[in-house]
């Protein structure tokens, strides 16, 4: 719950950066379209910046230039925190809690939305319906009406069709149609269901909703009349709104609309306003965007020789291994580790094989003659480990407790795989089991089989399942460590 939180987080400030833009340098001035769609791309991209992950890879021997090195200490940050956030995630006990009352309330704004859509359906099945003008006008004698959606346009009776105040309305009314400002309602709208944690987005509604104001004023008034303007809002007692999707002509605040209206153009700095958005847009995605590049990045440890590593799947096929509550399974998160471990190996003098590369069954009698057909010098069995008690949590590291042949270089694996894997799992064991583990006791090679944390307990699996990458780098750090320092064993 605390990663959703920490990326609500990130959504709130990435709007206000670019709303404050907005606020700063584009709020009343008189290019409303680009206001408009300005509002409208920044409440999409508030959501969608978080997500941008730009990896940075380091080159240790190469000066970079201060930008680069200013995006690197913004991504050694990003990076530090969202580790610590996912950390913080596996420790995190009412997080439920919160998660309920937030569809609560999300689910209140649903009922909101749909009750607008309903009673704006009542009131065409319920008043008098006429064609004008390719558009639907319905005649009423509700409060706050005239106000349009999409094609209908919803009249007030008392307001005569005929007479000049009539027909400016009107007018007006056709603006936000052909404009389609009820599309730009709807999404803002549907936006705030599960956006109405952020100020901003209220902030947005509220001056999107101006700005169609702005539009329709302007389009719909010859002359730039400040006096007519002020007559047709005078002609109503400024009902309050009862549609929040509608486009009501009274839409307050009534000196704001009068001050835009016969404001001059604005032509000064005017593209120098807009075009100014790119390094804001550019400045955003550098705060929220990069990251520490990890993949294929790692160093290459020196190594005396060539070395093979046998990286042993637990389970496939029919055999699941153990489950989570949630579903997943151990053979699936075990393979994911043994693919990944292969894939990031840049290793030259290090040659990784896979005992299975899909969703396979394999017996053990087989992944034993596989490893020794291969004359590999490492055996590594990935597995997760499960209890019946969900308290149980860390790694484990078995060694064989027959096969004494390479009992220093076993427990010499098992300790170097504990020690890079120590950040994540402070708890940890290496053990053997009485009877042993037949594919351990029957390699002929150093061996161990590693339980990557407690499938069985959920702050285990939240944390393997966000540090899947992470994992496989340490497991590779361990294996890299034991084979430069192998030679220290004989001593």
């Amino acid at each position: 719950m605390i990663t959703i939180l920490y990326y609500l987080l990130k959504v709130v400030l990435c709007s206000t950066i670019l709303y404050a833009y907005y606020w700063l340098v584009l709020r009343n001035k008189q290019f409303h379209q680009y206001n408009r769609f300005y509002l409208l791309g920044i409440s999409i991209l508030s959501w969608l910046v978080p997500f941008i992950k730009i990896n940075i890879i380091k080159e240790q021997v190469i000066s970079a230039p201060k930008v680069l090195y200013f995006a690197d200490v913004i991504a050694d940050k990003n990076s530090s925190i969202e580790q610590e956030v996912i950390l913080k995630s596996s420790q995190f006990t009412w997080d439920n809690l919160l998660l309920f009352i937030a569809i609560g309330i999300s689910l209140l704004f649903i009922i909101r939305f749909v009750k607008s859509l309903w009673n704006i359906r009542n009131l065409i099945k319920h008043y008098p319906l006429s064609e004008l003008m390719g558009y639907y006008l319905v005649m009423t004698n509700v409060k706050g009406t005239p106000f349009s959606f999409f094609k209908y346009i919803f009249w007030n009776e008392s307001i005569d069709l005929n007479s000049e105040v009539g027909k400016k309305i009107l007018a007006h009314e056709v603006v936000h149609i052909e404009e389609n400002h009820s599309f730009d309602k709807l999404l803002i709208e549907l936006q705030m269901i599960i956006s109405w944690f952020n100020p901003i987005t209220w902030l947005i509604r509220n001056e999107l909703y101006l700005i169609h104001e702005f539009i329709a004023d302007q389009k719909s008034i010859e002359n730039k009349d400040a006096s007519v303007l002020a007559k047709l809002l005078l002609a109503s007692a400024y009902p309050a709104q009862q549609h929040i999707l509608s486009n009501s002509f009274f839409y307050s605040p009534i000196k704001r609309r009068i001050k835009m209206f016969t404001k001059s153009t604005t032509t000064k700095y005017s593209y120098l306003r807009r075009l100014a958005i790119l390094p804001i847009m550019a400045t955003t995605v550098l705060l929220f965007a990069f990251r520490n590049g990890k993949l294929n990045s790692r160093p290459i440890v020196k190594l005396d020789k060539q070395y093979t590593v046998i990286v042993d799947a637990g389970h496939g096929g029919d055999d699941l291994g153990a489950s989570a509550v949630d579903g997943t399974t151990e053979k699936d998160l075990a393979l994911a580790f043994a693919l990944k471990v292969k894939s990031i190996n840049n290793n030259p003098n290090i040659n990784i094989v896979l005992i299975r590369e899909s969703d396979k069954f394999i017996n053990v009698v087989d992944r034993a003659n596989i490893a020794n057909a291969s004359n590999a010098n490492l055996f590594v069995s990935i597995h997760m480990d499960n209890a019946d008690d969900e308290k149980f949590s860390g790694t484990t590291c078995y060694i064989p407790s027959k096969n004494k042949l390479y009992s220093k270089e076993s427990n010499m694996i098992a300790k170097n795989l504990i020690d890079a894997t120590g950040e994540l799992f402070p708890k940890s064991k290496i053990t053997t089991r009485k009877k042993g583990i037949w594919v351990l006791e029957n390699v002929k090679m150093p061996s161990v089989l590693f339980e990557s944390g407690y499938i069985s307990n959920p702050n285990d699996l939240k944390l393997v399942k966000a540090n899947e990458e992470k994992i496989a780098n340490m497991i590779l750090d361990g294996i890299e460590s034991y084979l430069a320092n192998k030679k220290e064993i004989s001593k």
